[in-house]
């Protein structure tokens, strides 16, 4: 997978369909999925239905929407917050599990310096986050449980009750 377009600093989207929550290395940096969407081509919303069938016939490649996953960065190689941006064209690895345990442990610490941003920007994907480092980090499962309940109370508290 390459990166198909850049949003902003802290945001990036790759051409493809990668589950919410997956980790990936882009170069020096780490980033999650955070959310899949469609789109379809701009031929498509100007033409009507029966000319969109006809042209169809002839590109196939318009026949289905491009299916998009945008993807958060979330930090560098050296757990600091990121510093550089990732460019159109950069190679997108899915991480494995022992490359996301390498990531979040620093010294034989847990490490996830990005939590305050990701609870500022999107407090599901954050609950997402911290439930595969609990079951990828059994031993400091009791820290990211602590973690976990202050994402859902702060969750529960935007609710009207």
């Amino acid at each position: 997978m390459r990166v198909v377009r850049v949003n902003s600093r802290r945001e990036f989207e790759v051409d493809g369909e990668v589950e919410i929550g997956t980790f990936v290395r882009v170069g020096d940096l780490v980033a999650v999925s955070a959310e899949v969407f469609q789109q379809e081509d701009e031929i498509s919303k100007y033409l009507s239905k029966g000319d969109v069938e006809r042209i169809r016939a002839f590109l196939p490649d318009l026949a289905e929407p491009n299916v998009f996953t945008r993807f958060v960065v979330l930090m560098d190689s050296r757990s600091r917050a990121p510093r550089t941006m990732p460019k159109v064209g950069d190679e997108v690895e899915i991480m494995d599990d022992a490359g996301v345990i390498e990531a979040h442990t620093s010294s034989g610490e847990l490490s996830v310096p990005y939590l305050p941003y990701l609870m500022r920007r999107d407090r599901e994907l954050a609950r997402i986050v911290v439930e595969r480092l609990s079951s990828l980090l059994p031993e400091y499962r009791d820290v990211l449980d602590i973690v976990l309940a202050e994402i859902e109370y702060s969750l529960l508290r935007e609710v009207d009750l």
